[in-house]
């Protein structure tokens, strides 16, 4: 983690845009009259902390708890915040409760950094700076594997929240695969599933009766109207028509997700897979063995999670999404996706 303090406009942000090259994309601006006072951990970038320890001071809440309670999440992070502890002591008594929490919150958080940086005037004063000590990669495995055949994959039609069950030729196409020994064997992996049938059935038939958790923001995407529908049945409908020509992402089908509005839930479900995911690895560690996680959902879900961790590939999403039964192991190296292969 870099901390990156000073006075108000001190140019924290721009000598952070240039060093770190970052863009507008990375940052996450924290907003003092937050009623419910939230840190999105998925950008890289955290500015103006000083307001999200004022709208904790407003919501009675402890921002250096909130930190330490997400302290896993801020590793990686670049925190930006202002220095409010100079001058005269205020008089209103939530400005000197909000100058007090912000330096306990600057104090903790210096104490986990592993570079401490004040900028004036735009230059930086090195307050703190760890030397990086060699190591070994700390490698592990996510493997995302797609549910066997439904009705729906038959039928081609639109399909995300209705919760099928497998064909028998789903089931027997999974049990046929396991057979070839295609799925990993890690007993002492963490299991997920979306918790929709298809999944549960899927993940029965792989891993038997294998203890596992639900992923909620990994379920399919949700086609509101056109679910159980397809092409042939919707092709005339003026709205269906702007849905599927809208290149943005941005319209949605009739009480259904848009194509953002999905990839953004399943990003926040990946990011907690992750989350998780690094818990597994230090439990790991101490035993010197490799840490996995084995995720059974969908394959608009896995397509989504493969385009937003190798954008490199600029592959689509119909070209990221696997046959039904089959999927990815994510290769995960010091926290970050390197590299996969398909099963």
């Amino acid at each position: 983690m870099d901390l990156i303090f000073g006075g108000v406009y001190q140019g924290k942000l721009e000598y952070v845009k240039k060093h770190f090259n970052i863009s507008d994309e990375d940052i996450f601006y924290c907003d003092k009259t937050a009623e419910s006072p939230q840190i999105d951990f998925s950008k890289r970038v955290i500015y103006k902390l000083e307001e999200f320890t004022l709208a904790c001071v407003r919501q009675g809440l402890e921002a250096k708890a909130y930190l330490e309670e997400n302290r896993l999440e801020l590793q990686n992070k670049i925190i930006i915040c202002g220095d409010i502890s100079q001058g005269i002591v205020p008089i209103d008594k939530e400005m000197r409760q909000w100058r007090e929490m912000n330096g306990r919150t600057l104090i903790y958080l210096s104490s986990q950094a592993n570079h401490v940086i004040r900028i004036f005037c735009g230059l930086p004063q090195v307050i703190k700076k760890e030397e990086m000590k060699r190591k070994e990669k700390t490698v592990s495995y996510i493997h995302l594997i797609r549910h066997g055949t439904t009705e729906g994959n038959l039928k081609r039609w639109y399909y995300g929240r209705t919760d099928l069950p497998l064909l028998e030729e789903g089931k027997e196409l999974i049990a046929a695969l396991q057979q070839e020994s295609i799925y990993p064997v890690v007993s002492e992996a963490d299991f997920y599933t979306s918790g929709l049938l298809r999944t549960e059935e899927t993940f029965r038939i792989i891993f038997g009766d294998m203890e596992h958790k639900i992923l909620e923001d990994l379920k399919e995407m949700s086609f509101g109207d056109y679910e159980k529908r397809s092409y042939e049945e919707l092709k005339d409908i003026p709205e269906y028509q702007i849905w599927i020509s809208d290149e943005t992402g941005n319209t949605a089908p009739p009480n259904g997700e848009s194509p953002q509005e999905f990839r953004d839930r399943v990003k926040r479900g990946f990011n907690k897979l992750m989350g998780l995911h690094k818990l597994k690895e230090f439990s790991m560690r101490h035993a010197g063995k490799e840490a996995h996680s084995v995720v059974v959902c969908h394959g608009g879900v896995i397509s989504a999670i493969m385009m937003d961790i190798f954008p490199e590939e600029e592959k689509n999403l119909y070209t990221w999404i696997p046959d039904p039964g089959h999927g990815y192991t994510i290769k995960i190296e010091d926290g970050s996706p390197v590299s996969y292969h398909l099963f």
